[in-house]
């Protein structure tokens, strides 16, 4: 039997440009944290994936849907089971991180001979935020989610405050397209080339500066409770508190992991967990 750790993810940074052909593009960049989904693969005759989760996982899922193109080009068998510790709808991409984990793995394996740019096109046609996880590092996502650069590593700690209740990513960018607010992407990449610059300085308050999330309103306006959450916990440990991807996970980020524990025994928060995660780099 494989056991392979599926990690999650934060947004650093995430700018979104307008619809075109059904999907968005983007500018993002994307930190891997120590959060995981456990996926169990053994031999098997034939071919079944179940879900251990307290969330319902629908049948039209990452893995399926992974497994479904696969099946269409190569012959085999295996045994998937699946641990969620990752609780979907909160923008941490555990889904994403299941298919493209498993892809690496099944790729290994079974001797597919995939090159990552073949992985890329696979993840694409499931998600656009598969591909960013096969490079298992922080790094800057650009387009529909297909071009990724790695970036220089430094080691963040995070404090995640993670709701009870799942949010939509349909949701969150159909609203984004109703309030009609999108971002220069051109511009978008400058500024997080900004951002790449302060986390190599290492400070923690420019860092902050320039950090940013455009699904940040609509998010809001769908969930005005995460608002309120968010300015209610910034207002009592004067620590800022940032949405990953289109939510509803709040987060805030830190240099040393003591200052995690000193600012999460200030926070009180009925209905929301607390969890402690830092950068990966595998």
């Amino acid at each position: 039997m494989w056991r392979i750790k599926a990690p999650a993810k934060v947004n650093l940074f995430l700018e979104v440009g307008e619809r075109h052909n059904s999907l968005h593009p983007i500018v993002s960049l994307v930190d891997i944290v120590s959060l995981y989904d456990y996926i169990y693969l053994k031999p098997s005759k034939k071919t079944n994936i179940n879900f251990v989760s307290k969330w319902e996982i629908p049948e039209d899922n990452t893995v399926a849907r992974l497994i479904s193109i696969l099946k269409k080009r190569f012959s085999f068998q295996i045994d998937i089971k699946i641990e969620k510790r990752i609780p979907p709808g909160t923008g941490l991409g555990g889904a994403s991180s299941d298919a493209a984990y498993l892809l690496l793995y099944l790729n290994e394996i079974f001797n597919f001979g995939l090159r990552i740019e073949d992985m890329v096109e696979i993840g694409k046609q499931i998600g656009s935020d598969i591909p960013l996880f096969f490079y298992r590092k922080r790094c800057l996502i650009e387009n529909y989610g297909e071009k990724v650069t790695v970036c220089n590593d430094f080691k963040f700690y995070y404090l995640l405050l993670i709701p009870q209740f799942p949010v939509n990513t349909k949701d969150v960018y159909n609203k984004l397209d109703e309030i009609g607010e999108f971002g220069n992407l051109t511009y978008a990449l400058e500024k997080v080339k900004i951002l790449i610059r302060k986390i190599e300085e290492a400070d923690i308050v420019k860092i902050e500066e320039n950090m940013f999330n455009r699904l940040e309103k609509p998010c809001f306006e769908l969930n005005n409770e995460i608002k309120e959450v968010r300015s209610k916990i910034e207002k009592k440990i004067g620590k800022r508190f940032f949405l990953s991807g289109s939510g509803g996970v709040l987060y805030s980020l830190f240099k040393e992991k003591g200052e995690v524990a000193k600012i999460r025994d200030f926070v009180f928060l009925e209905g929301w967990e607390k969890v402690e995660v830092e950068s990966i780099f595998m």
